[in-house]
């Protein structure tokens, strides 16, 4: 593997995080890019309230200091009371086009999710 896979940790790195879909869509006359200021409120462990009954891990796959893909896990305990279930899911998903970088990706949100006593993982959902 020419990549490592890394959590998100520091202020620093959640703007990267935000701003890597910049890498992925940069030749996509397509893409609207987000307001960055929405997406890091919306990933603010203190300020959005979904963390009040939710938790969520951002992953980065970062190769030579670029940002080549990006993973979200997320267990929402409101969820899986209400159904009864052990669902865990995961969203911001976007990587280059390569498939070790998605199974990395997906591999560490999947066993993330298992330690937290997660059976099952659906998405994307962000």
């Amino acid at each position: 593997m020419n990549f490592d896979i890394k959590r998100v940790e520091t202020k620093s790195e959640l703007k990267q995080f935000v701003k890597s879909q910049w890498n992925f869509y940069k030749n996509d006359a397509n893409f609207v890019p987000p307001l960055i200021a929405d997406k890091l409120k919306t990933l603010d462990k203190v300020k959005n309230p979904f963390y009040k009954h939710s938790q969520m891990e951002l992953f980065l796959a970062v190769r030579n200091g670029e940002i080549i893909g990006r993973i979200a896990a997320i267990v929402n305990e409101s969820h899986n009371i209400i159904h009864k279930d052990k669902v865990g899911f995961f969203g911001f998903f976007e990587c280059v086009n390569e498939q070790e970088v998605a199974n990395a990706l997906f591999k560490v949100a999947t066993d993330w999710l298992k330690d937290q006593g997660m059976d099952t993982i659906r998405g994307p959902h962000n």
